[in-house]
């Protein structure tokens, strides 16, 4: 059994609303059936995990705690944010070019089955999505004010994937097919120039699962440039 989880999470969680207008929120947040850049959201929740697999774990966006390599293999109008694997708290500064939308994961899981185990499509799906039927909170914030409604922005794989499908294709890249991943998503437009701040809360209470009890506690200083 595979299985990697990612988000971000606060350890307080804040009931405030969204001080802004609602035409305001819907502005910024990218709703979960529109498409951007002629790709579902559902989509891009699979190539996020392609794009983790491109790199190594000496340049990996996931596994960095400053915000250094946030750069490392993005491409298209969409750039994509890590968060970190199991229980993470980190603070990160990333520099992203003007006019990009912002896709990341708030809290998810992704699973693939171990090598010569045989699974199918609906049973990696089925095992990405145990942790995330059983969420405790979810919570997110740009620039101090909070986003409502997060818990409607699950978002999961539709279709499984090979999530080696980015890599240069040799002899000794393997197919991981079928990978399914599941969670809690935010797609945002493009930020105005300047600093920007992101805050993201979530938390899984499932006591009999692998990482059943994450928390993640991840915040972005965002320069758009």
């Amino acid at each position: 059994m595979c299985i990697k989880t990612l988000g971000f999470i606060c350890f307080f969680y804040s009931f405030f609303t969204f001080s802004g207008s609602a035409n305001n929120y819907q502005s910024i947040v990218v709703g979960v059936n529109e498409n951007i850049a002629g790709k579902a959201l559902h989509q891009y929740v699979n190539v996020w995990w392609q794009w983790t697999s491109t790199m190594s774990d000496e340049n990996s966006p996931v596994r960095d705690r400053t915000g250094e390599f946030c750069g490392v293999n993005q491409s298209g109008d969409v750039w994509f944010l890590a968060g970190g694997y199991g229980t993470s708290k980190v603070k990160r500064h990333c520099i992203i070019p003007d006019g990009k939308h912002i896709f990341f994961p708030i809290i998810n899981m992704a699973y693939w089955p171990e090598k010569n185990v045989s699974k199918t499509c609906d049973e990696v799906k089925h095992q990405a999505a145990l942790n995330n039927s059983e969420l405790y909170f979810v919570y997110a914030e740009l620039d101090g004010q909070s986003i409502p409604n997060m818990r409607n922005n699950r978002i999961k794989s539709k279709e499984c994937f090979d999530l080696h499908e980015l890599l240069a294709k040799t002899q000794t890249t393997k197919e991981v097919y079928p990978s399914a991943t599941d969670g809690y998503w935010l797609m945002l437009r493009p930020l105005s120039k300047g600093i920007h701040t992101l805050k993201f809360n979530a938390q899984y209470h499932h006591d009999t699962t692998v990482h059943g009890n994450m928390m993640q506690d991840i915040e972005y200083t965002i320069e758009v440039i």
